[in-house]
């Protein structure tokens, strides 16, 4: 197995060139700076993080102005195991973020556990990929590593991620076409059908070669590479386990393989890039196919609303820890070499 080389990954002069211009900026914004009275300084620096904080509530609290709160109180799931796995399947994805970069970086980052909730929560309110750019953010100030470090982080992570999801995608969808009942995936939309299957064919084989020539391609050794991709690919496998589990006792009476193809609906639009709100488009394809479920309609549509209202409270509850859990520079006690994460 090839280990990283010591030239790094191609596009780092890219990069260093993008990096010396955002010191170029650092370095006017800094000299404006200095003619600015630090009381005021510090008073625009409150400002601009309190205005952050309310765009994210605001939007935060146009997503659940549009829930139907009375729906869902007259028809929430009785079973208390509902609500205990919503919460574990919250958690899957800023756990595995925390151990992902606490491998990359060989530290231990869940002392910041907050930005973490941070990060899945502006993904899932905004679009896929704001979150990791407040991450890469967060790093450059708390960790103090350079731009370049945290983009490297970062990019490694998102790809082994990809890979992972993508070979859980591949063995997933193979086992539904093979013995699973396609009408369900067919009502949402038979024209993309084998479209869906061709894209996530062709990222899985971009996946390998990722894997295959991770020397050129990632800033981490190995062992870190396996480590996360494992990280990952339990993250995967357990959101589909928790989520069909999570239904099945939220609809007494229904089994988990009722709910196979729906997990399946689930699973592609999960793999939609750049789609705001992913929760409220699920929605929406859902109660379109929950007649196909045996099952009150009521009862399957009071469970969906149930989910999607937990979600967003679990954004509130995620904005407030990140207000709360405050990050001060904890720099990493070993700068890593040759420019990069080890």
């Amino acid at each position: 197995m090839s280990e990283p080389s010591s030239a790094g990954p191609p596009g780092r002069d890219a990069a260093a060139r993008v990096g010396a211009r955002v010191a170029a900026l650092r370095e006017l914004g800094e000299h404006i700076a200095e003619r600015v009275p630090s009381r005021l300084r510090k008073g625009l620096r409150r400002a601009l993080s309190v205005g952050f904080f309310v765009v994210i509530a605001l939007v935060l609290y146009r997503q659940l102005s549009g829930t139907d709160w009375s729906e869902v109180l007259r028809s929430v799931p009785r079973s208390p195991w509902f609500y205990v796995i919503f919460l574990v399947r919250y958690l899957n994805v800023p756990i595995t973020d925390a151990l992902s970069y606490s491998a990359v970086w060989a530290t231990n980052l869940f002392r910041h556990f907050g930005v973490f909730l941070m990060k899945r929560m502006i993904n899932s309110s905004f679009s896929g990929g704001s979150g990791d750019v407040y991450f890469l953010l967060w790093t450059v100030r708390t960790l103090r590593v350079t731009y370049w470090q945290a983009f490297s982080a970062g990019k490694d992570v998102t790809l082994l991620s990809a890979a992972a999801a993508n070979a859980v995608a591949v063995v997933v969808l193979g086992a539904y076409l093979a013995f699973g009942d396609l009408s369900l995936v067919q009502a949402v939309s038979p024209a993309v059908l084998g479209l869906v299957i061709g894209v996530t064919l062709a990222t899985a084989v971009l996946s390998l070669l990722v894997v295959r020539f991770r020397g050129k391609v990632l800033g981490i050794g190995t062992g870190v590479m396996w480590r996360i991709l494992g990280y990952h690919g339990a993250r995967s496998v357990a959101k589909i386990l928790l989520l069909g589990l999570q239904w099945t006792v939220g609809l007494p009476g229904s089994r988990f393989s009722d709910w196979i193809g729906l997990l399946i609906v689930d699973m592609l639009v999960a793999r939609t890039p750049l789609v705001p709100a992913r929760e409220f488009l699920f929605l929406s394809l859902a109660l379109s196919l929950a007649g196909t479920i045996d099952a009150p309609e009521v009862q399957v549509t009071a469970m969906f609303l149930t989910d999607t209202a937990l979600m967003q409270v679990g954004s509130v509850a995620s904005l407030i820890a990140g207000i709360v859990w405050k990050s001060e520079p904890d720099p990493l006690p070993k700068a890593p070499e040759n420019g990069g994460p080890k």
